[in-house]
């Protein structure tokens, strides 16, 4: 997750803006929250400032809350919790503890929208699998029209799964389209940006 100009970007939140355009298109209420502290859940940093402070009572909050997460992060969410950094664990009072503790393990995160289609990694919708024999590509709708890639109503996480998905439905069409026409065929293929065709 990186913290840019305008909000979070990266992976995790193109990954979180697919289920979180779905389910607004599907009129769900969302709330987003983000675990600043991964692999620790509310109850293990519970237990976390507990040992701390009986193993280290004058540390300062803000010095341990910084081995947990980016410095300048800690800071930022203890001034927003309102909780001094400078606090010696031992004098955290237990709803400090249960504030820092909810606040780094379920940080809400607004989600104003996104950045649109002109800044989109990967789209989602399109033609429903339903309407494609999945075994050549060909649309069941209209036969002869081969179907691939993101026209389709397919997406996945980020890494490359997509690009996957449109390289394998490809050789999946050009396999039937080579096997349904003789070589002297002539084969027209529509592209968006070129509607006269290839």
């Amino acid at each position: 997750m990186l913290w840019t100009h305008f909000g979070i970007s990266g992976p995790a939140a193109l990954d979180l803006s697919r289920h979180w355009l779905r389910a607004q298109l599907e009129g769900h209420h969302t709330a987003v929250t983000a675990n600043l502290a991964p692999g620790l859940s509310y109850e293990s940093l519970e237990d976390l400032w507990i040992e701390q402070a009986r193993r280290r009572p004058r540390a300062s909050l803000g010095t341990v809350v910084g081995t947990l997460v980016p410095s300048a992060l800690a800071s930022a969410v203890l001034t927003r919790l309102g909780v001094p950094p400078s606090i010696p664990l031992a004098s955290l009072t237990r709803e400090d503890r249960r504030r820092l503790s909810h606040g780094l393990s379920a940080w809400p995160l607004a989600v104003a929208g996104s950045r649109g289609y002109n800044f989109a990694e990967a789209t989602a919708g399109g033609v429903d699998l339903r309407e494609i024999d999945s075994s050549s590509m060909e649309s069941r709708r209209c036969p002869g029209l081969y179907l691939v890639g993101e026209i389709l109503d397919v997406d996945g996480r980020l890494g490359g799964f997509n690009f996957q998905w449109a390289w394998s439905s490809a050789a999946v069409a050009a396999r039937a389209i080579a096997r349904a026409f003789e070589p002297s065929d002539v084969v027209r293929i529509w592209h968006p940006l070129s509607p006269e065709g290839l």
